[in-house]
């Protein structure tokens, strides 16, 4: 058996008790010009003093995963899986990001950027500073850090390997599943 690669994808759903994830149309949910990228599968947070979609990043708190957005810029319709970092759109025209919503009951899966150890089962991760993707499919390329941070301080809480022929503990690069950290304040 090998090593799982280093393909970081973000965060995705993977379970929750009731049912499949549903994908949530925030009107006007990106500030036009907002200069960081999300990508599909980025964790994102709502801004409470804009009510907008923004990347989360170190251990705020996260209200779901990016999935994509439509808008208008110099009069051409833009459906992408990702925001271009800074891209504006025209003002009074349709605009709309797309996320999966979720709570602390849902399962999240995700790749570290390093070794995993079962022993740290329990303990809270955060995500690699920093958010990153592909313009070319759209997907993230964000991974969680592998570094725990005990039980409560962090955003995530690291609930078991996920199940693939080619990952295992202490792998160069696990692939885990996750929870959110249910002390956090979801937006």
């Amino acid at each position: 058996m090998s090593a799982a690669p280093a393909a970081p994808f973000g965060l995705r759903y993977v379970y929750h008790p009731s049912g499949e994830p549903r994908i949530e149309t925030l009107w006007n949910g990106i500030a036009s010009g907002q200069a960081t990228a999300m990508y599909t599968g980025t964790p994102v947070s709502i801004d409470p003093a804009t009510g907008k979609l923004t990347a989360t990043t170190g251990i705020l708190p996260c209200a779901g995963i990016f999935c994509g957005c439509f808008f208008i810029s110099g009069n051409r319709p833009f459906k992408l899986p990702y925001w271009p970092a800074a891209q504006t759109f025209d003002a009074n025209t349709p605009m709309w990001a797309e996320y999966t919503p979720f709570d602390s009951q849902a399962i999240l899966e995700g790749q570290a950027s390093g070794p995993v150890a079962q022993t740290k089962l329990g303990e809270a991760m955060n995500l690699v500073a920093g958010v990153t993707g592909s313009v070319y499919t759209g997907i993230s390329s964000q991974a969680l850090d592998p570094t725990t941070t005990g039980a409560t301080a962090g955003t995530f809480i690291l609930q078991n390997l996920a199940p693939y022929p080619d990952n295992a503990w202490g792998d160069a690069f696990t692939i885990v599943r996750v929870r959110i950290t249910p002390a956090l304040p979801i937006a």
